[in-house]
């Protein structure tokens, strides 16, 4: 964490900005930015109010940055890309997993998010994590779908990990298939522990 002299010297030093999205909170230095090779995308170097370091990447025509740690600007153009292109794929079947989310909800449906459900996942590894601290899960391995659904009420980028979560249960086909229906024998499937520490 930076103290409080840290954060009024950077916010008061001209090039460096202040930003909060995706539940990060950071200051970006923006006389320090990379364009990428073909004009697309740009970043700045960053800092989180926590002291960690990052590029911030924008693509053209989106308003939101991608949150990279990569230590190269050009990993971070290719990371954000493949995130980007990774969420219009399931943006096109959010109708089929909000109908999932509502399931989970209604307790028609139950199973476990892995923590490697978010990993595979489009959203930034740091995001996650700021996430899951600010709702105290910090740490977490393990959390039941019926409370990330109701998460996603109030983040809706969760569904994007309640994805990856249906993609590993069968629940929905990867690409461009029909989606799969729910299996009646999931409403009566005995949940795990919701929460897991870190072990």
């Amino acid at each position: 964490m930076m103290s409080l002299i840290d954060q009024d010297i950077i916010a008061l030093g001209g090039d460096f900005i202040p930003q909060r999205s995706d539940w990060i909170s950071l200051f970006y230095d923006s006389a320090h930015k990379v364009t990428s090779d073909d004009g697309s995308q740009y970043a700045y170097r960053a800092i989180t109010t926590r002291g960690e370091l990052l590029w911030f990447v924008f693509s053209n025509g989106k308003a939101r940055g991608y949150h990279s740690e990569a230590n190269c600007p050009f990993e971070a153009f290719e990371e954000a890309r493949a995130a980007l292109a990774q969420r219009r794929q399931i943006k096109a079947r959010w109708t089929e997993l909000q109908r999932i989310a509502r399931a989970l909800r209604r307790r028609q449906a139950r199973f476990d998010i892995l923590i490697e459900d978010a990993h595979s996942s489009p959203l930034c590894p740091m995001g996650t994590r700021h996430f899951l601290r600010s709702v105290g899960l910090s740490g977490i391995t393990r959390l039941s779908g019926f409370k990330l659904a109701w998460l996603m009420l109030l983040e809706p980028q969760l569904g994007l990990v309640i994805h990856q979560a249906a993609l590993r249960q069968g629940l929905l086909n990867a690409g461009d298939a029909a989606p799969m229906a729910l299996p009646r024998a999931m409403a009566t499937t005995s949940r795990r522990k919701q929460v897991a520490p870190v072990g």
